[in-house]
């Protein structure tokens, strides 16, 4: 496994480059000098303008990341699978390595004439040649000071809406795609094969090695895409669920809760390495316990407390009254719609909505929820709506058990045997 240490000089001081290539440290470390150059630069150089994405105490950015390792037969989805859940034709891991073979296939032999076979590396063939992928999430959170301004904006307004946190977000959206474009380069070695999964890598995934009988509306409602980012971050610990279905982070510091949320990207590595069964360096192995567990949390019909001191999310009284701000704050009328009372248990009105329920998990209100948003969008080009996150983010009630409680859970949980 040597090949996967960066090699220090004699004198120089230890940094997260003497991590191992694939830990979480020196992951987090590629992302952190990415986006940093890539802020320097035209496109997104800012002089007196505040960041638009949090930053640390040494003003770099706060990236947020997770890495499990799995064979290359390990199902993702499995369990999940369900058109108001992540959709019925996920893609997995086989999926982004056909992706990745045939935009690879030779084409051209050594002599530099066409060949007749041009016919990409079967999954089957990947099975033979790697042993383990290792996945990893990143998010790039939004600006704490941005959210906070326009949480305080929208108070007690039912319209409204900021430019200031509109070009927020697709700047930090545009420089976590990059960024992880630009760490997946750094990650390739002849002996793996490294797939980032931007937005554009995403769409074509799902639309080149899925099925086209298996896409869009086949797939599920508002999916984005075969390949949900939110459910990989979810899956590896970088986040939670919310009741309002956006992912979020708490962190713990001198004893109070930090919360970070922003766009999540992943990239996927198949290598010849073993897979790590016991955690090391931060990369996780994701155990079907840790999957229960993680289906549990994530159902709010599910009020055992037991469950619920685990959650981020504070919906479900715990010792308090709850949190509502997600809901109260939604003009469209979609949130409350799409959830269930603190006894875990649908509004008879929701209830009696049967066409939004698939073996019992209910879909979004994303009908009532994109008409709102969209129309005004058509109207105003630089609208945004974004109320549950930055409500939630800025003036979410936040548990400092829940958070403790979690990461710890996780640290048991992942573990193999």
């Amino acid at each position: 496994m040597g090949h996967l240490f960066k090699k220090r000089r004699s004198g120089e001081p230890m940094t997260s480059r003497d991590e191992p290539l694939f830990s979480q440290d020196h992951l987090t470390h590629l992302f952190k000098e990415k986006v940093a150059e890539l802020q320097k630069e035209p496109e997104f150089s800012r002089e007196k303008e505040p960041l638009p994405c949090a930053v640390d105490d040494n003003r770099t950015p706060n990236i947020k990341l997770a890495v499990a390792n799995v064979p290359l037969n390990y199902d993702l989805w499995k369990g999940l699978r369900n058109p108001a859940v992540i959709g019925l034709y996920p893609a997995g891991l086989q999926h982004i390595w056909e992706f990745y073979a045939n935009r690879r296939k030779k084409g051209i032999d050594k002599f530099g004439r066409p060949t007749i076979f041009q016919v990409p590396h079967s999954f089957r063939s990947a099975l033979k040649t790697y042993s383990r992928a290792l996945i990893i999430s990143v998010m790039l959170p939004f600006s704490p000071g941005i959210i906070k301004k326009y949480t305080e904006l929208i108070s007690g307004k039912e319209k409204g809406s900021s430019h200031v946190y509109a070009k927020m977000y697709e700047e930090v959206n545009a420089l976590l795609d990059k960024a992880t474009t630009r760490t997946a380069v750094d990650l390739v070695q002849a002996h793996n094969v490294v797939v980032p999964l931007t937005n554009e890598n995403v769409t074509s995934v799902s639309s080149e090695a899925i099925p086209v009988t298996r896409q869009k509306a086949s797939h599920g409602p508002s999916k984005g895409g075969n390949y949900p980012q939110k459910s990989v971050a979810a899956l590896l610990g970088l986040g939670q669920f919310g009741v309002h279905r956006i992912i979020f982070k708490d962190e713990v510091t001198n004893g109070k809760v930090s919360r970070f949320t922003g766009p999540l990207r992943s990239i996927v590595v198949f290598d010849k390495e073993d897979v790590i069964t016991k955690s090391s360096h931060g990369v996780i192995f994701l155990t079907e316990p840790w999957r229960t567990f993680l289906f549990d949390l994530f159902d709010f019909t599910n009020t055992d407390p037991e469950i619920n001191k685990y959650r981020f999310c504070a919906y479900i009284p715990s010792n308090d009254a709850g949190c509502t701000k997600c809901r109260d704050y939604c003009p469209s009328g979609a949130q409350p719609n799409s959830m269930p009372t603190f006894d875990g248990e649908y509004p008879e009105e929701v209830v009696k909505q049967t066409h939004r329920f698939w073996e019992g998990k209910l879909q979004f209100d994303y009908g009532r929820c994109c008409e709102e948003r969209g129309q005004m969008a058509s109207l105003f080009p630089e609208w945004s709506c974004a109320r549950g996150l930055s409500v939630c983010a800025a003036r979410g009630v936040k548990r400092v058990y829940a958070a403790k409680n979690f990461y710890e859970k996780r640290e048991e949980l992942t573990k193999a045997g």
